[in-house]
């Protein structure tokens, strides 16, 4: 059985080394546990694998790796959104290597060799922080519209309201981001599936359709709120379950 970090379950663990016995090391460790973990020995593949995955638990990196090294993988994943925990561990292991890890986007560091009681515990412990705030939303209210994500049925008072299978997707991801602000990278690459570094306003698209439909004035929007810079929030809306 997989096993659970607070609110969250580790059950889909990437680990990106390029040092085979390593790898196989640690496969082993969280497979005991229940978990799947894929090996990938390069950056290029690591980052193309995290863009790939709807639900991936846990991240471990080495920074030394062929092609692009652990740090530039953690930076490049952070900017298109990814909030999956990253555990450097990595033979460089002086303060100034653990602070530019840290500074990259990972969320805890370990030198080689290690304890894999203590990395275990660790995972745990970085999962619970980052995955705090329980599962998503199943039903929301948003202004007048009540929007039932399983049975993908909306009402607004009372009547259907018809979304689109991919504005409904962008809602629920919205909805389970609880208010927090979704970069357009992000979207593209979590929603709607486009490689991150591919220029297009679909983000745009939907989110304004969205708009129109949950509010009273699309002049003046209560619910799909545009960041500036950044992207879209969904504001204002209530979690019935």
């Amino acid at each position: 059985m997989p096993y659970t970090a607070g609110s969250g379950t580790i059950n889909n663990v990437l680990v990106a080394e390029d040092d085979s016995v390593v790898a196989r090391g640690l496969k082993h460790v969280f497979k005991q546990r229940g978990a799947r973990v894929t090996v990938i020995s390069n950056g290029y593949d690591a980052i193309n694998f995290i863009q790939s995955e709807d639900f991936l638990d846990l991240a471990i990196v080495d920074i030394t790796m062929p092609d692009l090294n652990g740090l530039e993988v953690i930076r490049r994943i952070r900017e298109f959104g990814c909030e999956t925990p990253v555990i450097i561990v990595s033979g460089k292991d002086t303060i100034g290597d653990r602070v530019r890890g840290l500074e990259a986007g990972a969320d805890d560091y370990m030198g080689k060799p290690f304890n894999t009681h203590e990395l275990v515990t660790r995972a745990k412990a970085v999962c619970r922080r980052v995955h705090h705030g329980g599962s998503p939303p199943r039903v929301i209210q948003v202004g007048d519209t009540r929007c039932d994500f399983e049975s993908r049925v909306a009402l607004k008072n009372g009547q259907p309201v018809h979304f689109t299978p991919m504005e409904w997707n962008v809602l629920y991801y919205m909805a389970a981001r609880k208010g927090h602000a979704v970069s357009r990278p992000e979207f593209n690459v979590k929603v709607l599936k486009i490689p991150h570094d591919v220029k297009t306003r679909t983000t745009d698209r939907h989110a304004y359709a969205l708009r129109c439909k949950l509010a009273k004035d699309s002049l003046n929007p209560r619910h799909i709120l545009k960041v500036q810079g950044v992207g879209y929030r969904l504001a204002d809306f209530d979690v019935i379950a």
